[in-house]
């Protein structure tokens, strides 16, 4: 009969607390939601595993669409996860809500609104805002040139839904219409999908307004054609990394005419964004004659990412003079020599 209260105890302590503490373990500290995408960023004090969320898009305190995403292992941080929705949303006002679970129990849960249809009026209008395996741009001017505004920016990158990178410039004047733009510091993996949203922050109205840009990351590598250089000897040919996807792969050369076809090829250092590397090629057993030259770059998978043509004029070169052994000055040389001196040194004796 006294076990009956004392397990009723201790289940009752154990909901209590076991929610407090998963709390404290995970906790969403950033909510962001409009017609487009939602960004929720939550924070974990701890390594945790068997992470779930729950997006949950409401209308009239109804549910029309919900996403459930395993995040199984999570480690200590924040993490920046974005949803798209899959609804046609028409206008009217929307309740953006998430939910995280640890080991299945609710550990927070966040609610945003957001007006959708409504054009906001803003102090500012973007132009165009566009992202590559380079970087992210936006084009952004006043509404009004008489009334300049300040605003903040965000610029985001995500692979496959969670936060790679992001940086914010603060107190942005918008004066004019200007291009703001950032380079990526971090490295793509080739063929991937990537989503970079630019968030923009109105000082006057405090609105913050969001656009999506879409892009699959490539290999981009160039060949810098002023310092290709080509002679009887050999070539020099510089390539240009112009993607942080990283380049693996190798430069070809083919001299060709109506007599013959001849084929080189070298290996390329890696190359990511703006870096540079010089590869050096020796001809070896070319005839003379006039020959049309094609350069191309070659990934490890195949695939021509850059060619560049031109010609060059391979020259009988003359033979190489054996080398001559310099040998001691002969016998004959050497009694000069002593004759001159003995000469000199009897000179100097009858004078005296």
């Amino acid at each position: 009969m006294r076990l009956i209260p004392f397990l009723t105890v201790i289940f009752f302590f154990v909901t209590l607390i076991v929610p407090a503490a998963a709390t404290e373990q995970a906790r969403i500290t950033d909510m962001f939601a409009n017609g487009d995408v939602c960004e929720v960023t939550i924070g974990f004090s701890d390594d945790l595993h068997n992470v779930t969320l729950r997006y949950d898009l409401m209308l009239n305190d109804r549910s029309i669409d919900s996403k459930v995403v395993e995040l199984g292992y999570v480690p200590t941080g924040n993490v920046t996860r974005i949803v798209f929705w899959d609804s046609y949303l028409e206008k009217n006002l929307y309740v953006f809500e998430v939910s995280v679970f640890v080991d299945g129990k609710l550990a927070d849960s966040r609610q945003t609104e957001f007006i959708y249809g409504n054009q906001a009026l803003l102090e500012f209008k973007v132009a165009g805002f566009n992202s590559d395996n380079k970087r992210a741009a936006v084009v952004i001017s006043p509404n009004n040139i008489y009334s300049p505004s300040i605003v903040d920016l965000t610029f985001e990158i995500f692979e496959e839904n969670e936060l790679l990178y992001s940086a914010t410039f603060m107190d942005v004047p918008v004066i004019q219409a200007m291009e703001k733009n950032i380079k990526w510091p971090v490295l793509l993996d080739n063929g991937r999908k990537y989503v970079t949203v630019l968030k923009v922050r109105s000082h006057g109205s405090d609105i913050t307004s969001a656009y999506i840009s879409i892009f699959m990351a490539e290999q981009d590598v160039e060949i810098m054609a002023d310092d290709v250089e080509l002679d009887e000897y050999g070539a020099s040919i510089t390539l240009k990394g112009m993607s942080q996807v990283p380049f693996y792969g190798k430069v070809g050369v083919t001299l060709s005419n109506n007599a013959t076809n001849i084929y080189f090829e070298e290996e390329s250092d890696v190359l990511t964004l703006n870096k540079e590397d010089t590869v050096g090629f020796l001809w070896e057993d070319i005839p003379p004659g006039n020959y049309t030259v094609e350069i191309r770059v070659i990934n490890n998978e195949g695939k021509i990412l850059d060619s560049y043509e031109t010609a060059v004029r391979i020259r009988e070169l003359p033979p190489v003079p054996p080398e001559q052994t310099k040998g001691l000055p002969g016998p004959g040389v050497i009694g000069n020599i002593a004759a001159l001196l003995a000469v000199f040194f009897l000179l100097r004796i009858n004078r005296r």
